[in-house]
């Protein structure tokens, strides 16, 4: 019975109960929708900076490469005039060699000269004794000859251009010694200064950094020329390309020529250092 009462109380309680409130209702319609999510793109300020870090890393390029050529054109004219300052030099130590046998051949002469003045004395004594002979009548007078054209006058036309040639090597004007110094031999190859011109066409070509042409003319100068003084020079620089290129073997044959052929030369001694350093090389 008391289970049926509270049964009862519980229910009529329930009924008479008020209402619990409900949430208010949300319209989602009039809101805006969210955006979607998306990635963020990069600061205009950060491409900027980039691109001039870029043109600045260019303009230093362009700066450096200005200025390794600038050195290779340097270091070129430096060879150019170390070349023409050997050349030079080269050619003062001949001429010294020329004057030194000069004078070695007056000095000889010089002592010769007393004992034939006393012979040529002697039969000038004897005449003198004899009685003078009646003066013969005077030859009709010649018409003077004209001077003939000697070798030593014609050689010494090719002079005047070789040495004008030679002036330009020593300038720096390599291509323009060049063709004096073809064209010179091509006028007059047996002439006087033709083996030095074209011992000097081989420096020149070595100057200029043609290896293929200075060969053939120091080449020329062995083949076509074999009693000239430039013999050995040029034996010699040809040892010297051999040696820059890379042929050793070709170097030290033209190197050991100049040491037996001509072993008082200057070029002998100048072929025996560089012997000594294709030795060294080998250990």
């Amino acid at each position: 019975m008391k289970s049926r009462v509270l049964l009862l109380l519980c229910a009529c309680g329930s009924v008479n109960a008020e209402p619990w409130p409900l949430p208010p209702a949300v319209d989602d319609a009039t809101y805006p929708s969210a955006p979607a999510a998306t990635a963020k793109p990069a600061p205009t300020n950060t491409m900027y900076e980039l691109m001039g870090r870029l043109e600045q890393l260019q303009v230093e390029v362009q700066q450096l490469t200005g200025k390794v050529e600038d050195q290779t054109f340097l270091i070129t004219e430096m060879k150019k005039r170390q070349n023409t300052m050997y050349a030079d030099f080269d050619e003062r130590v001949q001429a010294l060699e020329k004057k030194l046998e000069g004078s070695n051949q007056a000095a000889d002469g010089t002592t010769d000269e007393p004992a034939s003045e006393a012979k040529a004395d002697a039969p000038a004594a004897e005449a003198s004794k004899e009685p003078a002979p009646a003066p013969a009548p005077a030859p009709p007078q010649a018409k003077p000859a004209e001077p003939k054209q000697d070798a030593a006058s014609a050689a010494s036309d090719g002079k005047q251009p070789y040495q004008h040639a030679y002036d330009e090597l020593r300038n720096g004007h390599t291509s323009q010694a060049i063709t004096e110094f073809k064209d010179l031999i091509s006028k007059n190859p047996n002439g006087e200064y033709a083996s030095n011109a074209q011992y000097w066409l081989g420096e020149a070509y070595r100057v200029n950094q043609d290896v293929e042409s200075a060969r053939k003319a120091f080449s020329a100068v062995v083949d076509n020329y074999p009693g000239s003084a430039k013999v050995p020079d040029a034996l010699l620089k040809l040892g010297y390309i051999e040696m820059e290129q890379k042929n050793p073997a070709k170097a030290r044959d033209y190197l050991t020529k100049v040491t037996v052929a001509y072993p008082n030369s200057t070029a002998a001694h100048l072929a025996a250092k560089k012997l000594l350093l294709l030795d060294e090389s080998k250990h």
